[in-house]
C-alpha cells in the first residue's frame, strides 16, 4: 500500500499521486490511500470525484495521530507530493518507522533525505512519480534501496534528540539576559 499523508491543500499537490496511478498497467496492484483533513473546501468535492473515478486512490480523511503513525509504519511506500516544504514531519515519521520514501525534490525533503536519495522526483512530475512507484512495486531491490537510504538518515530524527534539543533551547531561554 502506498500512503500519502498531508492535508488537502494546493501547496501539497494532493492529487498528484492519484493522477500518477490512474493509468497503470492492469497487472499493477498499486493502491494509494491519502490521509489528511481537507483545508480547502473546494478540494473535498474533487477528492470525492477522484475516489469515484479512480479505483486505485482513496481519501481516508483525518485520522488520529496514533492511527496516522500506524498507517505510515505499515505502508510499503510513503509519498510526499508537496510543491514547497520546510521540513515535513511526515518524512521524519516515515524515517523513524523505516518506511521507504518517495518525495518531491523540495528544500525540506533534500535537507531531510539528502540530495542522493533514490526516491526523489521533481515537483509536479506525475510521470516520474508513476515510474518510481512502478519501480518500487516491481523491484524488491529498489524498495530495499529506498529503505536503506532512509535508514541512513533516521538517526538525525530520533525523538530523544528532539527532546534534548528542546531542553537545550528552553535552558538557553532561561539563561538569556532580559531587558530591564
Amino acid at each position: 500500500m502506498v500512503r500519502v499523508v498531508g492535508h488537502l491543500r494546493a501547496v501539497k499537490d494532493p492529487f498528484l499521486a492519484a493522477r500518477a496511478v490512474r493509468e497503470l498497467p492492469p497487472e499493477s496492484t498499486l493502491r494509494v490511500e491519502h490521509i489528511g483533513a481537507c483545508l480547502e473546501p473546494q478540494l473535498a468535492e474533487q477528492a470525492r470525484v477522484e475516489e469515484r473515478s479512480n479505483p486505485r486512490w482513496r481519501w481516508l480523511g483525518p485520522l488520529s495521530r496514533r492511527e496516522t503513525l500506524r498507517q505510515i509504519a505499515s505502508a510499503h511506500v510513503l509519498v510526499s507530493t508537496s510543491r514547497s516544504e520546510g521540513g515535513p514531519s511526515v518524512l521524519a515519521e516515515a524515517l523513524l518507522a523505516s518506511t521507504p520514501i518517495v518525495s518531491t525534490r523540495t528544500d525540506g525533503a533534500l535537507g531531510m533525505l539528502g540530495a542522493g536519495h533514490p526516491g526523489l522526483f521533481d515537483v509536479g512530475d506525475e510521470a516520474a512519480l508513476r515510474r518510481l512507484l512502478l519501480h518500487a512495486e516491481a523491484d524488491a531491490n529498489f524498495l530495499s534501496e529506498l529503505q536503506a537510504a532512509g535508514d541512513l538518515r533516521r538517526g538525525a530524527f530520533s525523538r530523544e534528540l528532539e527532546r534534548a534539543a528542546l531542553r537545550d533551547l528552553l535552558a538557553g531561554l532561561d539563561s538569556s539576559p532580559t531587558a530591564g
